[in-house]
């Protein structure tokens, strides 16, 4: 039988540009299909015709910010999986902002005992590019809370495609008398001078959108507990000013740019979401005004929404917090997503992906680490730290002994702190820290049913659930990688894999649960073959990929040897530092 005729190029052009930007694994597999689909959309034309036909750069996913571990990733669903934003190293950045395809991470620098800084990180995760500066160190090193924000600099860009435009950093931090600022450029390298707003005992307060509206980006500040204004920085005249805010609480609005492209914000009252915009007077004073309220009864399962966390106005979407996490609300559409986000400190990053950026960054190589270059350990500290985590190590392994699980777990959490402090986030010394603390959150017992009295404590308890096993997931993958790119022992990672496997099925995550178990199956063959009775032999933990695996046809082989082999199950505890 002859092959089927080709489509016509502008035909194919035409069908494959239809495939959804919020799903960049279509784009990839379709470039798989063959030599001819992939030189076309791995080409630099089929992308520019891509982005320009979709307009909107869509959202890929959030960075959480997280005081345990390293800013995490959480894609916006799992079909945007073929996005995989690796950090830039190992040190304990934050991200304070992301526009325009970019990333700006913060880390804080220590230069004596009373003094510090920090460098500021511009990262394009979709080209593996990072730059890094250091804010001018006369106000740097005394501000006390810190802001920033990174936009596209290019003339008449449409921000579709940003990736290595030169762009401006607008950094802006507050003491106890004064915020101040200053901008970074790329095309110069060097940072504007200091301007400054003075105010009394103000705070800038972090985690909330930072909306660029013109040529300014506008922050909220608090001077009381229940009193704040809106601070405005123009990044080109660089000026620093300050205006009242709307009569809401400032923890209950999200700033944002509204459709008109003036300055506003959002609130929820109840299951109703009030939008409010600014009018800007002769004398330039700024007045508020509520232009809208949108009851979102329909669209919402509960009133169980605290407030508006953000807003994306190219595509038009709120993100507002909950009692079980983060949901985007799309007014549009209509449609309501709910996040696997636990936390609602959290930054949007949205960008399209392609399969012709990827093709780049294969060729450009690897891209060297900034900085955190590990130095070895002065001996006695090395000893202090050691005998500081043995200390935990027998403490924990006598109360995961009495049947303590709470006290293992603090102790093991204890244990990633010591060692996370000392080696940093991503060292390999970490590594079983991770693991161990991970597996902790596991064995904590559920509480029982009958103390579960009222609703609201129901409610509570569940949520305390949720959140264990999400710092569980989190904890086991940031081993993942370090475990992955470290030279290491295959029963490591092959425990690694199982304890992946466990949280997934525990967090309803079936097809992540599957693919951990045949990673783990993997290790395990390759560790123990052909002595398949040792496999099963090995601690319960060793066969529950077994049993999580049953529903997929290629575990048979596998099954057989479960189920004619494997001797009762015994339970075993172990507690390793």
């Amino acid at each position: 039988m002859p092959p089927p005729p080709e489509l016509c190029r502008d035909l194919l052009v035409d069908i494959l540009t239809r495939l959804p930007p919020d799903d960049p694994g279509c784009l990839f597999r379709a470039s798989l299909v063959c030599t001819a689909w992939r030189a076309l959309l791995t080409s630099p034309e089929f992308a520019r015709h891509y982005r320009e036909v979709h307009r909107t750069p869509p959202l890929l996913g959030f960075f959480e910010n997280h005081d345990t571990v390293t800013p995490w990733f959480a894609p916006s669903s799992p079909a945007a999986s073929p996005f995989p934003p690796l950090f830039p190293d190992r040190r304990a950045l934050h991200v304070l902002d992301s526009r325009h395809g970019l990333v700006l991470l913060s880390n804080p620098i220590r230069i004596t005992e009373n003094d510090h800084a920090v460098s500021l990180i511009v990262w394009d995760p979709v080209g593996r590019r990072q730059w890094e500066s250091f804010p001018p160190l006369d106000f740097a090193s005394t501000i006390l809370c810190d802001v920033g924000v990174v936009v596209c600099a290019a003339d008449d860009c449409d921000h579709l495609g940003c990736h290595g435009s030169p762009f401006l950093v607008g950094y802006v931090g507050t003491d106890y008398r004064s915020a101040h600022a200053s901008v970074f450029s790329s095309e110069t390298n060097s940072w504007s001078p200091v301007v400054s707003c003075p105010h009394p005992d103000v705070e800038i307060l972090r985690g909330q959108p930072k909306p660029l509206v013109g040529n300014a980006v506008y922050f909220i500040c608090e001077y009381h507990p229940d009193e704040s204004f809106i601070l405005c920085f123009d990044l080109f005249s660089r000026k620093l000013s300050k205006f009242d805010g709307p009569p809401i609480h400032h923890y209950k609005y999200a700033l944002m740019k509204t459709e008109e492209g003036v300055l506003g914000c959002a609130s929820m009252e109840g299951s109703r979401l009030c939008l409010w915009s600014t009018e800007t007077g002769p004398d330039g004073a700024v007045a508020w005004m509520e232009s809208r309220v949108i009851d979102l009864h329909k669209l919402l399962s509960s009133n169980s929404f605290l407030h508006v966390i953000g807003f994306e106005d190219r595509a038009g979407v709120y993100y507002l917090t909950a009692d079980y996490g983060v949901a985007t609300v799309d007014l549009k559409s209509g449609q309501v997503n709910k996040m696997s986000i636990i936390h609602s400190n959290i930054v949007p990053y949205t960008s399209f992906y392609t399969p012709d950026q990827a093709v780049e960054v294969a060729q450009q190589g690897r891209w060297e680490e900034v900085g955190d270059k590990e130095e070895e350990a002065d001996e006695e500290v090395e000893q202090q730290v050691e005998k500081a985590v043995q200390e935990l190590f027998t403490k924990g392994s006598k109360a995961l002994k009495d049947e303590d699980f709470v006290g293992a777990e603090d102790c093991k959490r204890r244990i990633l702190e010591i060692r996370v402090a000392h080696h940093g986030k991503l060292s390999p010394k970490c590594r079983s820290a991770y693991h161990n603390y991970g597996c902790a959150l596991l064995q904590k017992p559920l509480p029982n049913q009958d103390s579960v009295k009222s609703t609201t404590t129901q409610s509570n308890t569940e949520r305390d659930i949720v959140e264990d096993l999400d710092l569980a997931w989190k904890m086991l993958h940031v081993a993942r990688p370090i475990s992955e790119k470290s030279p290491g022992s295959t029963t490591e990672k092959y425990k690694l894999f199982a304890a992946l496997a466990r949280v997934s099925v525990e967090r309803g995550d079936m097809n992540y649960s599957l693919i951990a178990c045949f990673k783990a199956l993997a290790n395990m063959e390759h560790l123990l073959e052909p002595d398949y009775r040792h496999i099963i032999n090995q601690k319960p933990t060793h066969t529950f990929c077994l049993r999580v695996a049953v529903q997929d046809w290629r575990c048979k082989g596998y099954l057989i040897v479960h189920v004619t082999c494997r001797g009762p199950e015994k339970g075993q505890s172990s507690f390793v530092g």
